[in-house]
C-alpha cells in the first residue's frame, strides 16, 4: 500500500513540473513578421514599416490577394516598442517575431541616433533571433520594403539573400547580423560596419546590397563604396570568394580576371614606446584563371608573371581600403581591438588618441598567390 502511495505522489510531482502551453496562440491569431524598416519621422518620431507574411490558401495552395505573399503595415511612435504594439490595430493579429529576416534602418536615422539604443528591443525580446540580418539603406528604408522580390517570396527574404550572396560570392559587402553588430559595439574600439543597401534607379524593382555603412560611436559616419569593400574584406580576413581584374598588358584596355579560391590574411601591428609604428599585412591565397585575353602561360616564368599582375592588383585594392578608412579615421580593420587583446595596458594609454594615431600608421602589404588551375582550357586564350 505504501508503495502505491509513493508511486502516486511521484507521478503527481512529474506531471506538475512538465511544461504546458502557458502562452498558447492559434496560428490564425498571429502575423509572422519577415522584415522591418525604420525611418526618421517628424517631431523625433520613429516611422516603422513591418512586413507580414501572407499565408497561402489551404484549398488551392496559392497565395491570396492576386499572388501577394506579404503585406506592409505602417506605424509611427516615439519608441519602437510602442510602434510594434500598434500593429494589431491595423492587422487584427499579434505580430510574431521569431521568423524575422531583416531590419533595415535608413541612413538619415542611423546618422541621428545611436543604432544600438534604437535596436535595444530586438536584443531584449525573446522572439527575434540574434541571426537577424541588419542593414542600412541609402534613402528611406520603407521604400525598399515596398519593392517586389525578384525570386524570393518576400522582399525581406530577397534582401537577406542578396546580403549573404554579396558577401560570400562577390566580397562587395558584409553580412551583418544583430549579434555581429552588438559584438562590434561592445569591443574595445567600437567602430563598426553594417551592410549597405539601395535601389537601382534604372530598374524599378531591382535592389542592390553592395558597399558598407561605417559607424563610429553607434552612429553612421559614411558609406564605403563597393569597389573598396573587397580590399577591406581581405584586410579583415573575411574574404570568401571574388574576382580580381587587371590589364592583360600595359597600354591595352583588355582586362583579364582571376578567381580567388582561398585567401588568408594576417595583420600584425608593431608597437614601440606605447605607439604603433607600422602594421604588416601578409596575404596568402589560391587562385584560378578566369579569363585570358592576351596572356600565354606556357612556362614557369609565364605563370610567375601572371601571378605578379594579380598580386599587384590585390595589393592596390588593400591599399585603397586602408586609405579610405584612415582618411575617415574609422578602424574597422580591427587593429585597436587586436592591441587591446594582446597589450591591454598599451591600449589603455593610446585609446583616447587612437583615431588620430590610426590615421597616420604606415601599412606594409605583402601578397603571395598560388595558381591552382587554368580551368578546363589550357593556359592560353581560347581565341
Amino acid at each position: 500500500m505504501m508503495r502505491k502511495i509513493m508511486l502516486l505522489l511521484y507521478l503527481t510531482a512529474v506531471f506538475l513540473i512538465l511544461p504546458g502551453c502557458w502562452s498558447k496562440h492559434e496560428l490564425t491569431e498571429l502575423g509572422f513578421v519577415m522584415g522591418v524598416a525604420l525611418d526618421k519621422g517628424k517631431n523625433g518620431k520613429i516611422e516603422m514599416v513591418t512586413q507580414i507574411y501572407r499565408p497561402s490558401s489551404v484549398e488551392t495552395g496559392k497565395s491570396t490577394a492576386g499572388g501577394v505573399s506579404s503585406i506592409n503595415i505602417k506605424t509611427s511612435d516615439d519608441t519602437v516598442n510602442e510602434a510594434i504594439r500598434d500593429i494589431p490595430i491595423h492587422l487584427g493579429r499579434k505580430a510574431q517575431w521569431s521568423h524575422l529576416r531583416v531590419i533595415i534602418v535608413s541612413d538619415q536615422l542611423a546618422k541621428s541616433v545611436h543604432l544600438g539604443k534604437l535596436l535595444d528591443l530586438f536584443y531584449r525580446d525573446h522572439e527575434p533571433r540574434s541571426s537577424v540580418s541588419l542593414m542600412i539603406s541609402k534613402g528611406p528604408a520603407a521604400k525598399l520594403l515596398e519593392k517586389k522580390p525578384l525570386i524570393e517570396q518576400t522582399s525581406a527574404q530577397q534582401f537577406l539573400r542578396t546580403a549573404e550572396s554579396g558577401h560570400r560570392d562577390s566580397a562587395k559587402t558584409a553580412h551583418t547580423t544583430l549579434l555581429d553588430f552588438v559584438l562590434q559595439l561592445k569591443s574595445a574600439n567600437n567602430d563598426a560596419i553594417v551592410s549597405y543597401v539601395y535601389e537601382t534607379k534604372k530598374e524599378k524593382d531591382v535592389i542592390s546590397s553592395a558597399g558598407l555603412a561605417l559607424l563610429k560611436n553607434g552612429r553612421m559616419k559614411t558609406a564605403m563604396p563597393a569597389n573598396k569593400v573587397e580590399g577591406l574584406n581581405m584586410l579583415r580576413n573575411e574574404y570568401k570568394s571574388g574576382i580580381v581584374e587587371f590589364p592583360c598588358k600595359e597600354g591595352r584596355k583588355e582586362m583579364e580576371t582571376t578567381e580567388i579560391l582561398d585567401l588568408h590574411t594576417k595583420v600584425k601591428p608593431a608597437l614601440k614606446d606605447g605607439k604603433v609604428t607600422a602594421v604588416s599585412v601578409a596575404v596568402q591565397g589560391d587562385i584560378s584563371i578566369g579569363e585570358l585575353k592576351c596572356t600565354d602561360i606556357k612556362t614557369v616564368e609565364d605563370e610567375a608573371a601572371f601571378l605578379r599582375k594579380a598580386e599587384k592588383r590585390m595589393k592596390e585594392q588593400i591599399q585603397e581600403a586602408v586609405t579610405f578608412v584612415q582618411t575617415n579615421k574609422i578602424d574597422v580593420i580591427g587593429i585597436g581591438n587586436g592591441i587591446y587583446r594582446k597589450h591591454p595596458g598599451a591600449w589603455a594609454k593610446m585609446k583616447k588618441s587612437w583615431d588620430k594615431q590610426f590615421s597616420e600608421i604606415p601599412f606594409q602589404i605583402q601578397v603571395k598567390l598560388r595558381l591552382i588551375t587554368t580551368g578546363t582550357n589550357i593556359g592560353k586564350p581560347a581565341m
